[in-house]
């Protein structure tokens, strides 16, 4: 069993190294070819002869990129080639000059270089092959003088100036014209190898009426130009000479016989040359390293002949490539055929051992499967009573996690729910305070009842601050302030109660200011729980501190400082076996229990802290006091965007307004009663609790008229039949709750005027934020001060009382005026169009101004009274008076026509309509606005 084993696996190697070696035999040397163009037939006849060389090296691959004749393209192509790692470089400068470092570069990488056609300045090559152009440039003098019997006058069209065919062409024939005095160089200029050039040089020649018996262009491209361009100037008779020598209906044969040019020099592209020395240097054979090419005159006695043998040569190229072609496919044939076979060989000798390992493994699975039929019978029962323990798991699971959420609703909702009841506490405890029908001592009592109301109203708000943080949903809002003026309210709210113990405290800071980015409510929390802990356990008599030092190098080097805050007590201090435990969450010591804590106040003090990417510690002896220690960092580069308020309004945190409340003094001023009798404001309470409405209907008193609803449903009937002043709602109440209710008539044209006051359980920022979405006017929390609830009431009906005076003052209200919602501006922009469209007193009725606004006679009257104050049709008369002020001024119409051009019925009504909302006659207005146009000119 093992050698079948052995074989399998020598067979599968074969199997996968068979591959490998026919694809390590079609492995070939990568040439990388440089052209500095193909724009021309030159470039591209020997792009062809490199093409037809390379098929005959069939281990050799030719890879080509053309620079477009610049010579910065040139350069980056080079250094790709080299980057991708070709075996041999060939390369055709663009200009010598500026490729001379990357040819070095590459050469001296270990790369072969062969330079072709033009030179570069340096001997860092493999090797070079070209023409020698300063024998062509002579050769091509010597033919000149011949065709002009030593006496004339020549006109050169030289190639791109900086390379070195174009130099050593002009030196050649140059030097040989110059030992003929009688023959003239008439001019001189770049055609920078190409037809635009060539043509450019030969028009300015002709324009400028330049003498010349014969052209020598330095390529068959510029001389057949240069004739084409003189013969359609009238110019004929003269010699036109080139070089290249090319075959093809383009090239320089074809124009030698058809007379476009009287002779040609070959210039050989030395293409297939330079992949035959490629070949030799990459198979490391013996090479000569410059090879320069030969050159002949083809002109009208030998151009026939050329052209027969390149025409045949040709023919014959393409018969060999055809032949390849079909070579290449019968290999490819032969390849695949002899892969099937080898493939199919080793498949047979797999299927054979296969049978065997086959045979032998079904003998010992047989054998395995009795064993198992034992095991799996033990293992049945053993699977039966773990999936019976699962099941229980998973039903005490279900279980404990319903019952665990039914726990952290039910935690919820009682915390929610005792805001309720501490409202119906505090507000009548307030009024008892304030009012001065009581002896000292039962107002001792009264605030001795309201101070430990606002302890039970904080320990909810620890409640429910703990309850944010386990659910990972406080966030921080914080905003850039002074920490020492922060700090000194602090200690400003805890002063009276120091001295009433008679504790010395004292604030110890060495800046007089210190900006910080901070969560005021938040940090407030933290202080207060750290102080009310620190006079909790210090004696009368005793000191408490408040120390905060310079900013200090940060110990994290993700902030740049930081600052630390010292809350030092004199106080009995923690038991070392306690200090690591005192910020564990409903931890108490011994001595804690004595003062009923919860044992959460340190523990949601660290977890604010950390919020803030701060920390705290504590250092504590027996018998000598503890220090808490809080470290925050400057800047906010800390915190993320979500977690920063910039130019954000900071309210007062919490705390401190619960220090204030605790000292009310009674007599306190709540505010007057807006009117009397049946005038007075209507007020809706919209409270699913009858207490709390019975409350806020003894709060306000006789000062207004009062509706009740005790859900949100009730409440819109009454909106919609009643029309109240202002609207005083729950937030959480059945069938519809405040913020639904809220929305629904902010959203309702004949509804969105009305102040609404949300009153709710729900003190989160997140919560308020939301309200005000909905177009709550206002947010007060409960439980609510009766002063901050009727003085917020009497200034939202003084707000409209104040846009309606204004209104009646300045028909501009539309655009000016802040204190309206956009509802409202487009209601009365909408009234005014169509009242402004419809001034034919005929025209509008109130009833037609109704339908027109989709409301009824009713609603509409209602809802313009609310906002302007007046009745609909003091409105539509409003619009007009305004309409016509504009005509007095500027139309140069009589009053009379005025009158009736805005709609009124007759010029006398008019008047006392302008008079009755102006103070002055229509007449006394245009003076008024004359003189103070006369006294501005």
């Amino acid at each position: 069993m093992i050698r079948f084993y052995t074989l399998f696996y020598v067979l599968l190697a074969l199997v996968y190294l068979a591959p490998k070696t026919i694809q390590a035999k079609d492995q070939k040397y990568v040439i990388g070819f440089s052209q500095c163009t193909t724009g021309d037939l030159w470039r591209q006849t020997m792009q062809r002869l490199m093409e037809i060389e390379i098929s005959f090296h069939p281990d050799m691959q030719l890879v080509i990129k053309d620079a477009h004749d610049n010579s910065e393209n040139q350069i980056r192509q080079i250094r790709d080639f080299l980057k991708e790692g070709v075996d041999l470089l060939i390369v055709s400068p663009n200009e010598s000059a500026p490729i001379t470092p990357v040819v070095e570069e590459v050469y001296q990488s270990g790369i072969p270089v062969i330079v072709v056609d033009r030179k570069v300045y340096t001997d860092s090559y493999s090797a070079y092959i070209g023409g020698n152009n300063y024998v062509i440039g002579k050769e091509a003098g010597k033919y000149a003088v011949k065709l002009l019997n030593g006496k004339g006058k020549v006109a050169i069209i030289r190639g791109l100036d900086g390379s070195s065919p174009s130099i050593e062409r002009n030196k050649g024939f140059i030097e040989v014209l110059s030992k003929y005095p009688t023959i003239q160089v008439t001019a001189s200029g770049s055609g920078k190898w190409n037809r635009d050039g060539a043509i450019q040089e030969m028009e300015d020649i002709c324009r400028n009426q330049t003498d010349f018996d014969l052209v020598f262009g330095f390529n068959d491209v510029m001389a057949i130009e240069a004739h084409r361009v003189a013969r359609e100037n009238g110019v004929s008779g003269k010699y036109f000479l080139g070089i290249d020598g090319l075959p093809g209906e383009k090239g320089g044969i074809k124009a030698v016989l058809d007379g476009s040019l009287d002779a040609t020099f070959l210039y050989s592209t030395g293409g297939e040359q330079a992949i035959q020395v490629a070949s030799k240097i990459l198979h490391q054979k013996p090479f000569q390293r410059d090879i320069i090419l030969g050159t002949l005159v083809i002109d009208s006695t030998n151009a026939q002949v050329m052209k027969l043998q390149t025409d045949q040569m040709e023919l014959l190229q393409r018969k060999i490539e055809a032949q390849e072609s079909i070579l290449d496919i019968q290999l490819s044939k032969i390849e695949t055929q002899r892969l099937i076979l080898f493939y199919t060989i080793i498949l047979l000798a797999l299927i054979v051992i296969l049978v065997f390992v086959i045979f032998g493994a079904f003998q010992t699975k047989r054998n395995a499967n009795l064993k198992l039929r034992k095991y799996n019978a033990e293992i049945e029962k053993q699977n039966e009573a773990i999936r019976e323990q699962r099941d229980k798991l998973v039903e005490m699971s279900g279980q404990l996690q319903e019952a665990t959420h039914a726990k952290l609703q039910f935690f919820t909702n009682i915390s929610h729910e005792f805001r309720t009841p501490l409202t119906l506490i505090t507000g009548p405890l307030e009024e008892l305070m304030q009012s001065g029908n009581f002896t000292p001592g039962q107002q001792r009592r009264f605030k001795l009842m309201y101070r430990n109301s606002l302890r039970l109203l904080r320990l909810v708000d620890q409640l429910m601050d703990f309850r944010k943080l386990e659910n990972r949903k406080m966030n921080l809002k914080a905003t850039e302030q002074d920490l020492v003026a922060f700090l000194n309210d602090i200690y400003e709210s805890f002063a009276s109660k120091a001295e009433k113990k008679n504790i010395k405290f004292r604030l110890n800071s060495l800046c007089t200011t210190l900006p910080l980015w901070f969560d005021q409510d938040k940090l407030d929390k933290v202080f207060y729980n750290l102080l009310s802990n620190a006079f909790k356990f210090t004696p009368d008599g005793g000191q408490i501190s408040i120390s905060l030092g310079n900013p200090k190098p940060a110990t994290s080097p993700a902030f740049q400082e930081e600052v630390e805050i010292e809350i030092k007590d004199s106080g009995e201090g923690i038991d070392s076996k306690y200090i690591n435990r005192v910020f564990d969450r409903f931890f108490q010591t011994e001595k804690s229990h004595q003062f009923k804590g919860t044992g959460l106040g340190l523990s949601l003090s660290k977890e604010l802290i950390e919020l803030h990417q701060g920390s705290i510690r504590v250092n504590s002896q027996p018998g000598q006091g503890t220090s808490f220690f809080i470290t925050l960092p400057l800047g906010n580069t800390h915190l993320n965007e979500s977690e920063l308020i910039i130019d954000g309004a900071v309210s007062a945190p919490p705390q401190q307004k619960e220090m204030a409340d605790e000292t009310l003094l009674p007599g306190a001023v709540v505010g007057k009663n807006i009117t009397k009798g049946e005038n007075r404001p209507i007020v809706l309470i919209v409270e699913d609790e009858a207490d709390v409405r019975e409350y806020i209907r003894s709060c306000l008193g006789g000062a207004y008229r009062i509706l009740e609803a005790g859900d949100g449903k009730t409440g819109i009937q009454l909106v919609e039949e009643n029309g109240p002043d202002l609207i005083i709602s729950d937030v959480l109440m059945p069938k519809m709750n405040g913020l639904e209710f809220t929305g629904q008539l902010k959203s309702d044209i004949k509804t969105c005027h009305i102040p609404i006051i949300l009153l709710t359980a729900q003190a989160s920022l997140e919560q308020k934020l939301e309200g005000l979405k909905e177009g709550a006017d206002s947010y007060i929390s409960k439980p609510f001060n009766k002063q901050h609830l009727l003085i917020r009431i009497r200034k939202l009906l003084e707000q409209r009382s104040n846009v309606r005076e204004h209104y009646k003052k300045h028909l501009d209200f539309i655009n000016e005026e802040e204190n309206i919602n956009r509802l409202d501006k487009e209601f009365l922009a909408k009234i005014t169009n169509i009242v402004e469209e419809n001034l034919n007193p005929d025209q509008l009725s109130v009833e037609e101004l109704g339908e027109k606004m989709g409301l009824s006679r009713v609603h509409l009257y209602r809802k313009v009274k609310k906002l302007t104050d007046m009745s609909v049709s003091e409105y539509i008369t409003s619009v007009k008076l305004k309409k016509s002020l504009d005509l007095l001024v500027n139309s140069g119409k009589t009053i009379a026509e005025i009158a009736y051009e805005v709609g009124f019925t007759s010029p006398s009504y008019y008047t006392n309509c302008f008079k009755k909302q102006f103070n002055l006659s229509p007449s006394e207005y245009i003076q008024k606005k004359r003189k103070i146009v006369n006294t501005y000119k």
